[in-house]
């Protein structure tokens, strides 16, 4: 069954939310674990749609009267991309780990922004009419902004930006850059 990997990675990140959902911090849920859903569109033909989940580290400081939070962010993406030599389309899987730092606007308001640096490994080297990636590991970093809702702050709604590319590791290196909407549910 094709879908077996897909089950399986939604009910690991189950199971790593449900273990760490008694470790929250906040009365609201700011900065508690996440399940989320994730599309992503590159600059030209290419398309991810993700899963995954956010796991809080214990770790918050406060600049300028603003909390300061960090999460792990573990990641399963598709990506699907029309290929530079062949008819058709390709869809690789991309497993990815990033450490993600996180700035709450005052309790007042639910706006935050964040950025994370952290690593990629794909199935396959990834490869679109315009470019061809030479590793299968690369870094990854994204900014974004967001907007929680929810009586208890329990949804979040944000866009990213994100670059992903191998860091010069090997040549070439081309680098892709999507747009991302993200849902995330705390927990």
């Amino acid at each position: 069954m094709q879908y077996r990997p897909l089950l399986s990675a939604i009910g690991l990140c189950a199971l790593t939310v449900w273990s760490a959902s008694a470790q929250a911090q906040f009365a609201d849920k700011r900065n508690s674990p996440t399940l989320y859903l994730q599309a992503g569109v590159a600059e030209r033909d290419a398309r991810a749609l993700t899963i995954g989940s956010t796991i809080p580290m214990d770790w918050k400081t406060y600049w300028w009267g603003h909390a300061v939070t960090a999460h792990w962010d573990i990641s399963l993406s598709a990506w699907n991309s029309d290929r530079m030599e062949q008819e058709g389309s390709r869809t690789i899987a991309v497993v990815g780990l990033v450490p993600t730092m996180r700035f709450h606007s005052k309790s007042q308001y639910p706006w935050f922004v964040e950025a994370g640096l952290g690593g990629y490994v794909s199935s396959k080297l990834y490869e679109s009419r315009d470019k061809r990636f030479s590793t299968a590991f690369n870094f990854g970093t994204h900014i974004g902004v967001g907007y929680f809702t929810g009586m208890r702050r329990e949804n979040e709604w944000s866009v990213r930006l994100e670059h992903l590319s191998n860091a010069s590791i090997k040549r070439p290196n081309p680098g892709e850059n999507f747009v991302q909407l993200r849902y995330a549910r705390h927990f």
